[in-house]
């Protein structure tokens, strides 16, 4: 066809992490709505075992501090005495066991949910892409779109599955521990509260790194993958041409840089994960000495410090944790971006699971001064003032040099492109009003590149009409003449073609195309 292609491997500029980008969620609305209750349901769940944890740790922290002081008494709420020690281990193992369960059920309530979340997401985004118009495709890579709908699905489904899970466990015990901190000693409570804002500044700061770093190096692989798209599509052509050397180098290329933006993030996730114990641990380290002052002055029990350590120490666990699930969240925000950009493109095709409508091409087919420049090319004319008309029967054949439009004029009859001046109408009406699938279903097309499906001679036939019988896929066989080729194979129709029917012969291929 008369035109090139632009290359792109998504050149969209990275943003800077801000909160706001959390509204990138907002557009994974539609998935999430369906499933409002398993969502709910699990966030149940999950801070009913938050809760648990934290009283898990309050029992062993009181048993700490009875077994340093050999206080007596009762538990609060539950009426155990601190000296029956076998009672308090049944009721250690009862919650524990209860805990594990609820665990157990909230794995599996976001695993549900996420899993059909991200089968509506893959099939919108296939069909997005399927009903995309060419012009869509001449802007783009086949590898950096399957990368898309892959490795970014994949992100997402983690973020859900994993991230968002871990994040609001994490919120629940620092919120939980926090309060009963407070209960303990409010004192020391706010030393340690005293260290959250410095943790939040740097969350922001690495974050930013880190969100800008992942989305390049995601961009890096759908690169590479284009790479390797392009080879395994031209292998022929690559080892014709003794290639391998050249496409070897371009695709290590991308694999080094993949390598050093994936260590430029390590670094930065590492900072941020040192920066989060350092400052964590010193700060309990302080909590240690001053609290210790406490006892010494008689302002805090030993249980209740001996608690209040185990306490921290969860606290403190749950904030250095968040460190990886911040990381993992810019990565799944810039996932959710590059697919919900494809899911959301406009499209020519809106609505798959209507029946096409039924449309006549028996009819005068005429194209009156038409122009047309690609977009990607708009310099250039393809067609200028260019006008055919074609009665119902007739046979015509577009002469003209390499590069003069004909390939172009045969994609609009197809209706691959609109003409940005002139007319084309079928009979006296515009072909803009007619049903796209409709139309496209009455038209054959034996394109000068002939590309099979990976599947049998007779799914390759009946792709022309898929309710074909078998009566009819054979006699299009013969009236294309391949039948008589088709019957030497020992499984006749049944027989694989092999990835774009690549076990065929170029004429059998042609033949193959003809009958479809």
């Amino acid at each position: 066809m008369a035109h090139g292609r632009r290359h792109n491997h998504d050149d969209r500029p990275t943003k800077k992490f801000a909160f706001a980008d959390l509204k990138g969620f907002g557009r994974m609305q539609k998935y999430l709505k369906p499933y409002t209750l398993h969502f709910t349901a699990g966030i149940v769940i999950m801070s009913i075992s938050g809760v648990l944890t934290l009283a898990i740790t309050r029992l062993w922290g009181q048993l700490g501090g009875v077994g340093t002081t050999g206080a007596v008494g009762e538990l609060p709420y539950l009426g155990i005495q601190l000296n029956d020690l076998a009672s308090i281990g049944w009721t250690l193992l009862t919650v524990l066991a209860v805990q594990a369960l609820f665990s157990f059920i909230r794995v599996i309530l976001f695993a549900d949910m996420t899993e059909k979340m991200m089968l509506t997401m893959r099939q919108d985004a296939f069909d997005a892409l399927v009903s995309m118009p060419m012009a869509f495709y001449d802007a783009r890579r086949v590898g950096d779109l399957n990368s898309r709908i892959s490795a970014d699905i994949a992100t997402i489904q983690d973020i859900f599955t994993v991230t968002l899970a871990e994040l609001f466990r994490g919120l629940i015990l620092i919120v939980g521990g926090i309060v009963a901190l407070g209960y303990f000693s409010v004192e020391l409570t706010l030393w340690m509260l005293g260290t959250i804002p410095v943790m939040i500044v740097a969350a922001i700061v690495f974050g930013r790194f880190i969100r800008k770093l992942s989305k390049r190096t995601q961009d890096e692989v759908a690169a590479s993958n284009v790479v390797v798209q392009d080879v395994l599509t031209a292998i022929v052509s690559v080892k014709s041409y003794a290639n391998e050397w050249m496409e070897r180098r371009k695709y290590g290329k991308h694999a080094r840089e993949i390598k050093s933006l994936a260590m430029k993030g390590a670094f930065w996730r590492g900072a941020f994960a040192s920066f989060i114990i350092l400052f964590l641990f010193g700060a309990i380290t302080l909590v240690i000495f001053k609290g210790a002052d406490l006892m010494q002055e008689g302002e805090l029990a030993s249980e209740h410090f001996f608690s209040f350590l185990l306490m921290t120490g969860l606290v403190a666990g749950s904030i250095g944790g968040m460190a990886a699930q911040f990381s993992a969240l810019q990565r799944g925000l810039g996932a959710i971006e590059s697919v919900m950009d494809i899911v959301d493109q406009e499209r020519e095709v809106h609505d798959l699971d209507q029946e096409p409508v039924t449309v006549s091409l028996r009819r005068p087919i005429a194209l009156q001064d038409i122009h047309f420049n690609y977009p990607q090319r708009p310099d250039v004319p393809v067609l200028q003032g260019f006008s055919m008309r074609v009665e119902p029967g007739q046979q015509i054949a577009l002469v003209g040099s390499s590069g003069a439009g004909k390939s172009t004029v045969a994609a609009m009859l197809l209706r691959f492109h609109a003409a940005d001046h002139g007319t084309f109408n079928v009979g006296d009406e515009d072909v803009a009003t007619m049903d796209l699938r409709g139309y496209r279903q009455r038209v054959a097309f034996v394109p000068q590149e002939v590309i099979l499906f990976g599947g049998d001679l007779r799914s390759n036939i009946r792709y022309g009409r898929p309710d074909a019988t078998e009566e009819e896929v054979e006699d299009a066989a013969k009236k294309a003449f391949a039948w008589e080729f088709i019957q030497e194979f020992p499984e006749g129709l049944d027989t694989l073609v092999g990835e774009r029917g690549v076990q065929l012969s170029g004429g059998q291929r042609q033949r193959i195309a003809i009958a479809r």
